[in-house]
């Protein structure tokens, strides 16, 4: 299966707000797990594809299904924080390989990135397991930084030195 990044387009706004409104990712991905009305979901896929320290891609295969990008880009210690979402059919399938794959290659590329960052919940072990795969490294493991609304959750940041 070919996977690609591309720009958001209209056609994905129905994938990107099902992950917008899914309380268990968006308690992954650590935001807020309140709903977002369409124009709330709008606001947000503007503001990730005009960061102007960042960049925010549809990963498609075979039509969309999740999202890929890097905020808080900094050119000069070249570095980035990654992040990662998919819907849950597309888990499994080496689509979360390929897009890294390809988002590092942007990194590497278009910014200069020499080490990507991530955090990810410590409870969370099939994301770190793949991480661990993909050649992260953890860095630190934070206790109780993360409060999710219900439990205060330990935090793991990992890296990976791009080649």
């Amino acid at each position: 299966m070919k996977v690609s990044l591309r720009v958001p387009e209209r056609s994905d706004f129905s994938v990107l707000a099902s992950l917008r409104n899914d309380s268990l990712v968006q308690r992954q991905l650590m935001v807020g797990t309140a709903k977002h009305s369409p124009t709330q979901v709008r606001a947000w896929i503007r503001s990730r594809s005009n960061d102007p320290q960042g960049v925010f891609f549809v990963i498609d295969a075979d039509g969309p299904c999740g999202f890929v990008q890097l905020t808080r880009i900094d050119m000069r210690l070249g570095s980035a924080d990654f992040g990662i979402c998919l819907v849950r059919s597309a888990y499994g399938r080496g689509i979360a390989t390929q897009a890294l794959r390809l988002l590092e290659e942007q990194a590497k590329q278009n910014f200069g990135c020499k080490v990507i960052t991530l955090r990810v919940l410590r409870i969370n072990h099939r994301a770190i397991a793949f991480y661990r795969k993909m050649k992260f490294k953890v860095v630190e493991t934070k206790y109780r930084y993360y409060f999710d609304g219900a439990h205060c959750r330990d935090v793991v940041f990992m890296e990976k030195r791009l080649r």
